[in-house]
């Protein structure tokens, strides 16, 4: 199974991986801006993923932390409100961009391994169905913290 829109995705999925990868070789502010912008454009291609039914295979492993995985140093922490919709003791929480960053990238991975053994279906699946339960979550989260973050120190200085 393979439509444009799938393509762009499988495409957004790798670059986003490979940045994960290589974060540790940018400056902290290379890789806020970079961050957000692999973010916002995966996030962006998920939307237009089809929806469709796995088949009875089994689900591939969630990969570890890439080597080397540089974080966010002094960036790293966050804070929101969990649920924008729940207003009684809606406390703010405290997140981290490393773990969102690295929640999106083991769903994705898991993804790109069925997708590279054939198994087409089951990855588009497990991109959606993540997208939806998972990973679309902490990449929203992310995107407002690495705006402020890139807003506060545009030049990386």
């Amino acid at each position: 199974m393979s439509t444009d829109a799938v393509d762009n995705f499988v495409r957004e999925a790798r670059t986003y991986c490979s940045f994960v990868e290589k974060a540790s070789s940018l400056s902290l502010a290379d890789r806020l801006r970079t961050a957000r912008e692999r973010l916002l454009s995966l996030y962006a291609a998920a939307l237009s993923l089809p929806s469709v039914e796995p088949d009875d295979s089994d689900a591939s492993p969630s990969p570890g932390v890439p080597t080397g995985w540089a974080g966010f140093e002094d960036k790293d922490v966050y804070w929101e409100v969990f649920d924008p919709y729940e207003h009684e003791d809606n406390e703010p929480v405290a997140g981290s961009l490393a773990d969102d960053m690295l929640d999106v990238y083991r769903d994705i991975t898991r993804g790109l391994t069925l997708w590279d053994a054939s198994q087409r279906q089951n990855a588009i699946w497990e991109w959606r169905f993540h997208f939806e339960i998972h990973w679309g979550d902490h990449a929203v989260d992310a995107l407002r913290a690495l705006h402020r973050a890139c807003k506060a120190d545009p030049q990386g200085t």
